[in-house]
């Protein structure tokens, strides 16, 4: 999936947290090479995209989740009115809930699993080898890119 390529139904977040990150009307969290990978949309209860490199090059991707819709048996969606959760045999991969306030707050994402590189929690946002905290990002398309996983 691309940036200029968003699925129909797809609603940025007017606010996000992730790992004390703020994103206000940010598209994407995570780009790479050209790809999103991960789209947490605005809805009743966050509504979640999850795309996998197909091939080691990172060339082709698989949609895993579509819409809060697994493609694959072995992984999960779960949650409850506000909350939606991505899970698999090794545990949640992705945990995010809509608050009573409108803002989406993200609690875990861990994409190591399917080969990205990328991994936050309730503090902070690890990315490549860097941590990222208490920052703000606003008016952007994507929070985070690389060239390769």
């Amino acid at each position: 999936m691309k940036l200029n390529s968003l699925p129909t139904g797809y609603i940025t977040p007017s606010s996000l947290e992730i790992g004390t990150n703020k994103l206000n009307n940010v598209t994407a969290i995570l780009e790479v090479s050209g790809n999103i990978p991960l789209l947490i949309g605005d809805g009743k209860k966050p509504r979640i995209w999850l795309y996998i490199p197909a091939d080691k090059d990172g060339n082709e991707w698989y949609p895993l989740i579509k819409d809060n819709f697994s493609t694959n048996s072995s992984v999960l969606v779960v949650g409850d009115k506000t909350s939606t959760s991505i899970a698999t045999k090794q545990g949640n991969i992705i945990t995010c809930k809509k608050r009573a306030d409108g803002v989406i707050e993200v609690s875990k994402v861990d994409l190591t699993l399917i080969g990205l590189n990328f991994v936050a929690d309730k503090s902070s946002v690890k990315f490549m080898n860097n941590t990222f905290s208490g920052n703000t990002f606003s008016n952007v398309g994507v929070m985070f890119g690389s060239g390769n996983a």
